[in-house]
């Protein structure tokens, strides 16, 4: 396992608001992931970067209708749900794949530019696989923003792997695991 100085820790599906792709674009790669969790391997897999929320929230600048409808929305849903304390930045076909098989999601918590460039770093020297995020929080949270906004509901990775499971999007023998297990 890989160690860190910046902050890291094993975070429940229900506190971390995630990406909007849906169903994740290559089942593929969420096989792989899947069967690394299901053998019991998911430590060796990088953490999941997430920015807490009391650190920032992903809104959009400008005053148009459009930007002030999606900030409303986005703060109404972080209110209503207590329990969200995370914003997910890369990482849906791990995190899809640890919920379904009843792990936790081992994440690195950016809460300053310097947790990004360390976490970057561990991708060039191949500890950590890729970061698809900015190099600030303030840009990441941007980033975040724009990727969300022309989302039609929010949802945590819990919520969006079990509608992946209620739907059947997914494979057969991941819904079969994740009820069962």
């Amino acid at each position: 396992m890989v160690r860190f100085c910046i902050n890291h820790q094993n975070l429940k599906p229900n506190e971390i608001i995630t990406t909007r792709d849906f169903p994740v674009h290559n089942e593929h790669i969420l096989k792989i992931y899947f069967k690394i969790c299901k053998k019991g391997y998911h430590k060796i897999l990088p953490p999941t970067p997430v920015i807490p929320l009391f650190v920032g929230l992903p809104l959009l600048g400008g005053k148009s209708k459009k930007v002030q409808e999606y900030n409303k929305r986005i703060k109404k849903y972080i209110k209503k749900n207590k329990r969200i304390k995370y914003l997910m930045l890369d990482g849906s076909h791990k995190t899809t794949a640890l919920f379904l098989t009843h792990n936790k999601i081992n994440s690195v918590i950016f809460e300053k530019d310097v947790d990004i460039k360390e976490f970057v770093d561990l991708v060039q020297i191949g500890e950590v696989f890729s970061l698809s995020t900015k190099e600030t929080i303030k840009d990441s949270l941007m980033e975040m923003a724009k990727h969300l906004k022309d989302a039609r509901f929010f949802e945590t990775i819990e919520d969006k792997t079990k509608r992946m499971v209620g739907e059947k999007v997914i494979p057969k023998f991941m819904i079969d695991y994740y009820r069962n297990k």
